[in-house]
């Protein structure tokens, strides 16, 4: 696939539960040929990251400053933050959104995964992310609501691999390490998968790993992963699952274990998050 292939506008909007701002799951390549596709004083209330293939432009942020946008830059909207976009009108821009709920944002930020700081950032493209952009974006234009959840996994693998770019040109080699450390996490839905293992892949001793782990995400490695599964496990339940299919999809050999740990990390049982959340 090359950037010719790319329709003017190939999006889909799909959302887990009833609740948009929570529950969005978007993505898509955009061409924006002119001047009448900038956007200013826009605020939406999830998350939406777009990476910029080809062009050129300005953002504005909430305080005024401008910063100049180009091809490579990973461009954030921050949830409940005024900004503008303003798109040069040469007929060049390509980008490619993803877009998820608040709840999936504060996770990755909590996890450090996710710098609000900054919304403008720099990162190399690899030559593979197109194929993965057309791939994510046809997965989600055919799954079924069932599977919206076990998508979202794939969507967090992305979004970890696109942050974690940026993180390797601006941190040490060892905290590239831990972005592909959080990228296998990510990638795991069993809540016994060995975080030595990873360790081991890394070609790193266990406890060297985890600590690196922690000073750059502020968390071990352990209950990073159980946060990972929790964050399914609500994204599960929303789509309508039962509890036990949820526990059972994550590993759990029975349901008061899987209780336990998600009541632990949501601070409420996980039949009442779904009566709270459908209020």
């Amino acid at each position: 696939m090359n950037y010719d292939d790319i329709k003017e506008n190939d999006v889909v909007y799909r959302c887990i539960g009833d609740d948009f701002d929570q529950g969005i799951l978007s993505c898509g390549f955009m061409r924006k040929r002119t001047a009448d596709r900038s956007q200013y004083d826009f605020k939406i209330e999830y998350y939406s990251c777009f990476l910029i293939l080809q062009g050129k432009g300005r953002f504005i942020s909430q305080d005024g400053t401008v910063m100049p946008m180009k091809a490579g830059d990973l461009v954030q909207r921050l949830p409940g933050r005024l900004h503008s976009t303003e798109i040069e009108p040469d007929g060049e821009w390509i980008e490619f959104y993803i877009s998820v709920g608040y709840p999936v944002y504060h996770y990755l930020k909590t996890l450090g995964i996710i710098n609000s700081d900054k919304e403008v950032q720099a990162t190399p493209i690899a030559s593979d992310y197109i194929f993965d952009f057309a791939a994510l974006l046809n997965h989600l234009k055919g799954a079924v609501d069932e599977g919206l959840p076990y998508l979202l996994m794939r969507v967090q693998e992305l979004m970890i691999r696109l942050h974690g770019s940026v993180h390797y040109s601006q941190r040490v080699h060892n905290n590239h390490k831990i972005s592909k450390a959080c990228q296998l996490i990510g990638g795991s839905n069993d809540i016994h998968y060995d975080m030595k293992e990873i360790a081991a892949a890394l070609n790193m001793g266990y406890e060297n790993f985890r600590k690196h782990f922690k000073a750059v995400t502020g968390v071990s490695p352990q209950r990073y992963h159980i946060e990972h599964l929790m964050e399914q496990a609500k994204m599960m339940l929303l789509s309508g699952l039962p509890i036990k299919h949820v526990a059972s999809s994550l590993g759990y050999g029975d349901i008061y274990s899987f209780t336990k740990q998600f009541t632990k990390s949501a601070g409420m049982p996980p039949g009442r998050y779904i009566r709270n959340r459908k209020r």
